[in-house]
């Protein structure tokens, strides 16, 4: 907000027409990505890791918080 509008000006403008954009394109990314996912095991045991490592970094530096 560093043009000074305040939250309820920028609701107005073309903000929320631009957020729902970004959520129906995530939408389908991720249906695309859940599909293949699904199809192949190899990938979605290194997705599984690759998940897990992050869930593991977040609670180590959770910890140290």
């Amino acid at each position: 907000m560093k043009a000074g509008n305040s939250k309820e000006q920028i609701m107005l403008g073309d903000y929320p027409k631009a957020l729902t954009h970004a959520i129906m394109n995530t939408l389908s990314t991720n249906n695309d990505l859940s599909s293949r996912l699904l199809s192949n095991n190899d990938l979605m045991n290194k997705f599984a890791r690759s998940i897990l490592d992050v869930f593991i970094e977040n609670l180590k530096q959770s910890r140290n918080l």
